[in-house]
């Protein structure tokens, strides 16, 4: 039996397909097929390839109770859908010809089956996920979605990159990868942000460890244009931390790290900040050439790097606000507060940095806090 699909040129031949066919996914909703199918045998490898299902859904659909207008396909796009409020690219979804409203296929199947679907939970849910805004980070407008891309989805990936242009997704402000988190985004450029990193950035940052002389402020950038990170040398994509004085860009990561200068006779001239594996990579000790990894000081003046390990640092001292000795210890966050304190001066640490700790009493002191011969 043959069935005529309006997305594709040839006829398409009724099938089975029984379970060990694993690797078998449809055109339309991405699921591996079991069961009823059309496939296309004169493509090679059968590429085209839909449950019978999916094949019957229409290139128009209108379900009032869900949306006014009607919902014509679109092939080969990256979307927000407003069913799910997932970004989703897809080789079939639905746009509505009157407006911006779009559907991925999975949803505008189960609403084209299920006209009730309009009143279901998880619509609802989407409905509220997915809001815009308009944000100082960017010239655009942010639509906010669920992200929920599994690396392990190696179907789904390549479809991204193919449509997007690359399979990693980082946001644009802490340069962390996007797993399951709500983010923003602008599509037509690419712009990827945390909600929370969208909630957390400041108007304004007053003292950089990288450009403290002066007031550093946002700057969008746009997609095509390419900047070096003033700090790590790594490149600034969507949005930077400026100073126009002095043609200084940050990320935003970097303007805002939380580190302390320190000076130590390995480095006599000039002052080291303390470092960690976030802020830079591919750095050359310059005491045992290998790489610096997790954790070093770096003087921003003479480019000078060293391992923590590779400066005269004892591996334990005794403080005088605390009882017992206190070991050097690779960098650790004790909790997933994210929220963390040196014990001594009791302001704020950076959990990627090494410390002196007391395991008997959860006592941690920043280095410059422990000894004294470490000034800061």
């Amino acid at each position: 039996m043959e069935f005529k699909h309006f997305l594709h040129p040839h006829n398409l031949n009724f099938t089975e397909v029984g379970k060990e066919n694993d690797c078998m996914r449809c055109f339309g909703c991405l699921d591996v097929i079991y069961g009823p199918a059309y496939i296309c045998n004169t493509c090679d490898d059968g590429d085209f390839v839909m449950h019978k299902s999916c094949t019957e859904l229409p290139p128009q659909i209108q379900t009032n109770t869900f949306h006014p207008h009607p919902l014509r396909f679109t092939v080969g796009e990256v979307i927000v859908c407003d069913g799910c409020a997932k970004l989703l690219a897809s080789f079939i979804n639905y746009r509505c010809i009157d407006c911006t409203f779009n559907l991925d296929f999975r949803c505008a199947l189960a609403i084209s089956n299920d006209y009730e679907l309009a009143d279901h939970v998880s619509l609802q849910e989407g409905r509220r996920i997915k809001t815009t805004v308009h944000h100082f980070s960017h010239y655009h407008q942010l639509t906010r979605y669920k992200f929920s891309l599994m690396k392990t989805e190696t179907d789904v990936m390549y479809i991204f990159e193919k449509l997007w242009g690359s399979d990693e997704f980082k946001c644009m402000a802490c340069k962390q990868e996007l797993h399951g988190t709500l983010t923003y985004t602008c599509l037509p450029c690419r712009f990827l942000l945390h909600e929370s990193c969208v909630n957390d950035m400041p108007r304004r940052v007053l003292q950089s460890p990288f450009h403290p002389q002066h007031i550093l402020l946002p700057r969008p950038i746009r997609k095509d244009s390419s900047i070096e990170c003033s700090a790590c040398r790594d490149e600034v994509e969507g949005i930077s931390f400026c100073c126009n004085q002095c043609d200084i860009n940050l990320h935003v990561s970097c303007a805002k790290y939380r580190t302390r200068a320190i000076k130590h006779n390995c480095h006599p001239d000039h002052l080291l900040l303390h470092l960690g594996k976030s802020i830079m990579s591919e750095i050359f000790c310059k005491a045992c050439h290998k790489d610096c990894g997790d954790s070093f000081l770096s003087c921003i003046k003479c480019e000078f790097c060293i391992h923590v390990e590779c400066i005269p640092l004892p591996p334990s001292t005794q403080h005088k606000r605390h009882l017992h000795p206190l070991m050097l210890v690779n960098p650790f966050a004790e909790d997933d507060s994210g929220v963390y304190y040196c014990d001594a001066c009791e302001t704020e640490r950076n959990p990627e940095h090494h410390v002196y700790y007391c395991e008997e009493c959860k006592y941690i002191a920043y280095i410059g806090c422990a000894l004294s011969e470490v000034k800061h």
